[in-house]
Formats: structure tokens, sequence, C-alpha cells
């Protein structure tokens, strides 16, 4: 039997639904979430590490199309780990929070996750679900509790990614096991994708005429060889350290995040996904899975997964696929 760990919060201001999985299951359909009025970005250039907001909070006149995001996810063990606890966890969550000032209609909000769990046996399993829950849970929170402006976002979630890494820290220091998990985290809202980043789980952004671009930067050993030019970018996926990460949750009491804001237009797709994807499926594949037509981002979701076992299924595969649309 599948089973989809599904919690619902509700109170007084946010009405949040909460879907996070880490058992194989093939979603059927997307979950349909109206983010904004359009706000086309200016060019096609990508940010890294930003911290500052591009063109997020901008009044447009209401006579301009919606823009809806339209999301899919689909996650499996893999080959190699198919008897074994799947360390993966992914998250989709949509809910409302109220706007500032208090005048102002209420506003939509999408929260994507994908988390990558380390320490063997079931603690990867555990930390990745521990700190899912603890960042879901501190979002959550915080908007339920206070009216929020954009330019708090990406601290927002660096204060919740903090939250996590906590949770975990302390379950570590109880059990004496080590166990830490990777955390890559999407708010979407008004247009505008808010991201928290830690590890070698990844955030792509497919944009025409641009193509695929990977917005997120490993913290692994072979992405710090690449850049200092000891090997060259195809070697990350042979390489005998490719599996070694040196940031991620759990490991000390506070952790680095790097955090980006991403302005977004119609005909964009957010990938996020963990290595059990990108190292199994080369990235021009992956364009071409993204850009193939198909009546639900989820089957697209599920097409990167068959792909990715296809090349070898090494490890878990975790998934999701947001497609920005106009109404």
């Amino acid at each position: 039997m599948i089973v989809a760990l599904v919690t619902t919060r509700r109170n007084k201001l946010t009405a949040v639904t909460i879907e996070m999985r880490n058992t194989c299951q093939l979603q059927k359909g997307d979950t349909i979430i109206v983010i904004r009025q359009d706000n086309k970005p200016s060019g096609t250039s990508y940010p890294t590490r930003r911290h500052t907001l591009a063109g997020a909070g901008q009044g447009v006149p209401s006579e301009q199309p919606m823009l809806v995001l339209k999301v899919g996810s689909h996650l499996d063990p893999g080959i190699r780990r198919k008897h074994r606890p799947n360390e993966d966890t992914l998250l989709v969550t949509q809910g409302i929070v109220p706007s500032a000032p208090p005048s102002t209609l209420p506003k939509p909000f999408a929260l994507l996750i994908v988390a990558d769990g380390v320490g063997g046996q079931a603690h990867g399993q555990e930390a990745s679900r521990l700190a899912v829950q603890s960042l879901a849970a501190y979002v959550s929170g915080s908007f339920s509790s206070q009216q929020m402006k954009p330019e708090v976002f990406l601290p927002l979630l660096t204060a919740a990614v903090q939250n996590a890494n906590q949770s975990v820290y302390q379950q570590n220091r109880e059990q004496r096991d080590p166990m830490g998990t990777t955390m890559t985290a999407a708010l979407v809202m008004d247009t505008t994708a808010y991201v928290a980043h830690v590890g070698d789980s990844r955030l792509y952004l497919y944009r025409q005429p641009t193509g695929l671009a990977q917005i997120t930067r490993d913290h692994s050993v072979v992405a710090t060889l690449v850049a200092a030019g000891v090997i060259k970018s195809e070697d990350i996926y042979t390489h005998p350290m490719r599996n070694r990460i040196y940031r991620s949750l759990g490991e000390k009491t506070t952790v680095e995040v790097d955090v980006y804001a991403l302005p977004l237009a119609a005909g964009d797709l957010l990938l996020l996904c963990s290595d059990g994807l990108w190292e199994m499926v080369r990235d021009q594949q992956i364009a071409a899975i993204l850009t193939t037509p198909m009546p639900h981002s989820a089957e697209t979701a599920h097409a990167l997964v068959q792909a990715a076992l296809a090349g070898g299924g090494e490890d878990n595969v975790s998934v999701i696929v947001a497609q920005v649309s106009k109404v």
C-alpha cells in the first residue's frame, strides 16, 4: 500500500494544505495555484546568491491576465536502493496569507521543497522528513501570525532553514547518530520565486529563449573542484568524491544558506530535484523532457523520474515541476 502523508493546517488567517511524501506515488493531475498578475522580468540573466528582490511586489493593472502555477511531483526510491528506506522527502504546500496593508486582498502562495537525507539506514529519511516538517511549520506559523511585505520573504526562508537545521542538529545530539539533509525550497508569491538552498539538490529555471539554467550552486566537493579548474564539469558524474557535500542541515548549530529571488513570467518552468535526477540525466535531456508537451506537470515529473531510472537509478529520485501559465 502506498500512503501519502497529508496534513491540513487551518486558522483564522491562513489555510494551508501540505502534502509530504517519501514513498513512491504518481501524482494524478496538477496542483494549480493562482499566484498574481503578470509581472514580466527584464532581460534573461539569472540571479545568483541574491539578497535583494527584482520586480517583486510592483503593482500591475487588474485587467492584465492572471498567472497560475501548475505543480506536479513524483519520487521513486531508485533501482539500487529499492529495498532501503527512501531518504528523499518532497513537499508541495499552498495557502493564503494576509497582505500588507490590511485593505488589500490576501495573497496565495506555494511552497515547494526537496530534501535529500544523509546518514545511512533510516537516519537519512528521518533527517529529511524532520527538516521539511520544521521548515513548513515555521513558514506557516510566520504567515498566520503577522502581515508580511515582499522584502521579508528571503529573511523568512533563511530563518526557516535555520530552524530546520536546529531540529536536525538537536536530534543528532539526542540520539548520537549522525544524520543530515540537503534542503532546496522555493516560496512562490507575487510572480517571484524566493529560494533557499543548502546542499546538492537543485533548482533549475527553464525560460525561452535562453533555455535551462541551474539557479542553485552545489555545495559539493566536485563542484568546488570544477570551480577551481581542477576537473572538468563533465567529471562530476564519475568522480570518486561525487557524493560528498560540505554543507548540509544538522551538522552544526547554524548553517550558511544561499538565497535567490527569481522574477517569473508566463511560460517559465521551475524544476526542483534531488541529485538522484541530475546525476542520472544530463541537463540537455532534462530540458528536452521539460519542453515535451504533456497534459500535466505531474506527467513531466514522472517522465523525468523514469529517465533517471533508465539511466541507472543509482539513488532516490525526487522531482517537482512547476509551470507558470496565463489564465
